[in-house]
């Protein structure tokens, strides 16, 4: 009976360790997953942060040159000096202002940024060289960075000849000059 106790015993050892073994295979088999997964994450997780870095300068970079771009819009004061501009550039191109009006400003909204905006009509008469002179002066003059020629609507009185035999006196050219200046007061 001794050795019969002993072989029950020897084979319930036996099952143990072989169930004892499969056990282990699977946990082995499941931890080299779990280090491969491990290893994907941390490879991934660097991945991300080099990412966020490089994210995060590009939105310095870009809120630098929002800040610098806004920076290059008048304040609501210095728009209302375009008036005093535009009647300089008429005089230096020697036209006469018949009219000028400017509205009151409204805030527009372009691209998630409000701008203060006022809209601007000068009529000038003289010759057409100089309107188009001036013209030229407000598109390229570094005062008006900051504002757009919307329209030009010029006159030309009929030509010379016609107009003598007719014995009319002659006519200026005139012109009319719409621009839209943009200011930007900050948040």
């Amino acid at each position: 009976m001794g050795i019969g106790v002993f072989v029950i015993a020897f084979v319930a050892l036996f099952f143990l360790y072989a169930r004892q073994s499969s056990e282990q295979e699977e946990l082995e088999s499941s931890l080299a997953g779990t280090q491969t997964q491990l290893a994907r994450l941390i490879s991934g997780r660097q991945s991300l942060e080099t990412q966020l870095s490089q994210q995060q300068s590009k939105l310095g970079e870009t809120q630098a040159l929002l800040t610098s771009a806004l920076a290059s819009f008048p304040e609501l004061e210095a728009s209302i000096e375009y008036n005093e501009v535009l009647t300089e550039l008429a005089e230096d191109y020697e036209l006469e202002v018949v009219s000028m009006a400017a509205d009151a400003p409204r805030e527009k909204e372009v691209e998630d940024i409000t701008f203060l905006v006022i809209y601007f009509e000068v009529q000038v008469e003289g010759e057409l060289s100089s309107i188009l002179n001036m013209v030229n002066a407000i598109a390229t003059d570094e005062r008006f960075a900051s504002a757009t020629v919307e329209t030009v609507d010029i006159k030309i009185p009929e030509p010379v000849l016609v107009m003598m035999t007719l014995g009319q006196e002659r006519e200026k050219s005139s012109g009319t000059i719409k621009l839209v200046g943009y200011s930007y007061g900050g948040e």
